[in-house]
């Protein structure tokens, strides 16, 4: 059996573990938390740091590995990349592109000189210079650490004091100690997954994302996005545009947006798979084997024979419970109308234990299917009052 690295251990790169396994790979998974579900879940669990990029590469060298699959997190994609490169194998893109498309400030820089329609960043690496920009701006602004994924090291500011604080909030989480200020976009956030092949778009699926308990984390998305139809061909063009100028390799490609006038402006990208497991939704309204075609492509393998299969739900999303307050986690329940209407729950914490940081952490994920995509949307805007979490002090 060929053995294979699958970066990290969340619930989100279980499917990945499972998937390989089931084409007949011996799956090795690596990270600095040993006590992640999906260790148990592969053949082997080697304690490394998978950000750590010479770590991983000698860990490959040492364990005769045979490819590398990143994990849900930018610092995945970059050090699969890192390896790849080295290793001489095909699967992954260039080192200087997984910088270029994971770092913010890179990706901005980028957008600007090809006329990608983004937010316009103003990007610091001295703290001082940041926070002097700061009684400059036009309120409201986004700031961000420059490479942190998963709504770290974001706020939006009203006005200066607020951006100050903002500002050293992300200096402070930011590992490359780089920070970016952009105005803040009004409107409902979306994104766009698609699969690569041959730098053309071999499938694609789309959603509206919702941020709801804390307004820098996805709680929930729901399929499809809202009026995609205006804005699909403008962001096709960008993503094959994008694959053929970067030489991108077969592999997932996404967007996060937000439509403004007609025009999608571009937040974030990612080359990688996603947290809460949203390929299983994408496999859903698609009828494609996205997590085969993942790993087939990151291993340099051919992925041109895979095909849609038909489309088996019309409308879903998935749905992260989260508490009101820290502490000791007693219950959760939904109400009936929601049960009935869910195919899959993942628990990521059980009664006894001790919720430390609600605004991030989720305490189950729950997926759905709709009839109708009205329900679903005016729906989901009231699951954090209905879905009931008893917490009691510590």
């Amino acid at each position: 059996m060929k053995k294979i690295l699958v970066l990290n251990g969340t619930i989100s790169e279980i499917p990945i573990i499972k998937k390989a396994q089931e084409m007949g790979y011996y799956v090795v998974t690596s990270g600095n938390m040993p006590n992640l579900p999906g260790h148990r879940v592969a053949d082997e669990y080697i304690a490394e740091d998978y950000s750590d990029v010479d770590a991983i590469l000698r860990l490959v060298k040492e364990n005769e590995i045979g490819g590398i699959v990143s994990c849900a997190n930018d610092f995945g994609s970059i050090t699969a990349s890192y390896v790849g490169e080295k290793m001489g194998w095909t699967g992954h893109d260039t080192y200087e592109n997984a910088l270029l498309m994971h770092h913010k400030d890179l990706f901005k820089e980028y957008c600007y000189k090809k006329n990608i329609p983004s937010p316009r960043s103003i990007i610091f690496d001295d703290l001082n210079k940041a926070i002097d920009y700061c009684s400059e701006c036009t309120y409201p602004v986004i700031v961000k650490a420059n490479d942190l994924t998963g709504g770290k090291g974001i706020r939006r500011a009203d006005n200066e004091s607020e951006a100050v604080m903002a500002v050293k909030n992300a200096m402070r989480l930011s590992r490359d100690k780089k920070v970016l200020i952009e105005p803040f976009l009004d409107g409902v956030q979306q994104s766009i997954v698609v699969f690569l092949i041959d730098k053309k778009i071999a499938v694609l699926s789309n959603s509206n994302i919702y941020c709801m308990k804390n307004p820098y984390l996805v709680q929930a998305e729901t399929y499809p996005a809202t009026d995609f139809y205006l804005v699909e061909d403008q962001l096709r063009n960008i993503i094959e545009t994008m694959a053929l100028d970067l030489n991108l390799v077969d592999g997932i490609f996404s967007f996060q947006y937000i439509v403004q006038n007609g025009t999608p402006y571009i937040l974030e990208m990612m080359r990688r798979c996603f947290g809460n497991e949203t390929l299983l939704l994408a496999d859903k309204r698609t009828g494609y084997p996205w997590e085969e075609a993942y790993i087939r492509a990151s291993l340099g393998l051919e992925c041109s024979h895979l095909k849609a299969q038909g489309q088996v739900v019309q409308f879903c999303g998935h749905y992260g419970v989260m508490a009101d307050e820290n502490g000791i986690l007693e219950d959760w329940e939904l109400p009936a109308d929601i049960e009935k209407r869910v195919f899959k729950k993942t628990v990521n914490m059980y009664s006894g234990d001790i919720i430390t940081d609600h605004m991030n952490q989720k305490i189950a994920h729950i997926y759905f299917e709709y009839e109708d995509i009205e329900t679903m949307n005016s729906d989901i805007i009231r699951y954090n009052d209905r879905i009931k979490v008893r917490v009691r002090p510590v």
